[in-house]
């Protein structure tokens, strides 16, 4: 398996990990998802520099997919010496509630990469993409950026390695990959799930497996789960966590969006499978305000810090 160097090399005996820093102190990670309209996934051979976005030949993807929201996220190849890339676009479909992504992707060669990823972004709004012919219904990413965090590097690589050794861990159609960083190293093992768009942290292969096939109860897994990429900002996130809770897996099959009122109330309106509408409201406040630890750094040297979100007062309307 290809490796991304890590830093580790630099890091002290015994240095501090961020993730268990973190996982220590209870950190609650809902609300840390992130907001896109969609993710570009580009195959892209490591290394990788800490910034996927530094990558010289695709500094010409930035400016289109800023203006179209969509966040890009490296994949290994698992053929880093094949002639072709593969190009996956998921997208925010028509209409303002937000069920999953739609997936466009396509083969090309090594030296177009950049071409047919904009071809991708150009057809954003010029219809539906084309039926998928394959039987590809998801796409895992396991975070293993270790240029961007050491535990990342390690721990994210671990998991990505047990799991791509079962073969197929998620049954078949599903997808495993490597990917650059995704947000949150503090919440190593992370991974995003698409189409459905969701986000989580402090995996292991038994919980991410229970994730993926939507099985068993949620008791252990909310607490690890960061929000959904579409269905809005961090308050937002952290409201329809309480739906996701009272639903269960369920959930996952509404078609939703959270947005925010007056005087830190927020609005979650949803759309049941069966055509029944549904809508809360709550009050999402700032809760404990923890510093943002460093792997290999004193946690009193944290350059930046994060609020968690409290949720009170949650009703329907």
């Amino acid at each position: 398996m290809p490796t991304d160097p890590a830093p580790s090399a630099r890091l002290p005996a015994n240095p501090l990990r961020c993730s268990a820093v973190t996982r220590a102190a209870g950190v609650d990670p809902v609300g840390t998802a992130g907001s896109y309209d969609g993710y570009l996934l580009v195959e892209w051979p490591l290394p990788w520099p800490r910034d996927i976005g530094a990558v010289e030949e695709l500094a010409p993807l930035a400016a289109p997919l800023a203006a179209a929201g969509i966040r890009l996220q490296a994949l290994v190849p698992p053929d880093g010496t094949s002639g072709e890339r593969r190009l996956v676009l998921y997208r925010q479909p028509p209409g303002e509630l937000f069920a999953g992504y739609e997936r466009d992707e396509r083969v090309v060669p090594v030296d177009r990469v950049v071409d047919g990823a904009l071809d991708l972004v150009a057809a954003i709004g010029a219809g539906p993409p084309p039926t998928p012919t394959d039987d590809v219904t998801a796409d895992v990413l396991v975070c293993t950026h270790g240029q961007r965090d050491v535990c990342c590097g390690s721990m994210g690589t671990a998991l990505a390695a047990e799991l791509m050794a079962d073969g197929a861990p998620f049954g078949p159609g599903v997808r495993t990959w490597r990917t650059s960083h995704t947000g949150g190293h503090r919440f190593a093992p992370t991974a995003v799930v698409l189409p459905q768009g969701t986000v989580w942290a402090h995996l292991d292969g038994d919980a991410l497996r229970r994730i993926v096939g939507r099985q068993g109860p949620l008791d252990d897994l909310l607490p690890r789960y960061r929000g959904c990429a579409g269905v809005g900002p961090p308050m937002a996130q952290a409201v329809e966590r309480e739906a996701f809770a009272r639903h269960g897996w369920a959930w996952l099959d509404h078609h939703r969006r959270g947005r925010l009122l007056d005087d830190g109330r927020v609005r979650l309106d949803a759309v049941a499978p069966d055509g029944s509408v549904q809508a809360w409201e709550a009050t999402v406040e700032v809760g404990r305000t923890v510093p943002v630890p460093e792997c290999g750094r004193p946690l009193d040297e944290a350059k930046k810090s994060e609020s968690e979100w409290r949720v009170t007062g949650v009703g329907p309307v």
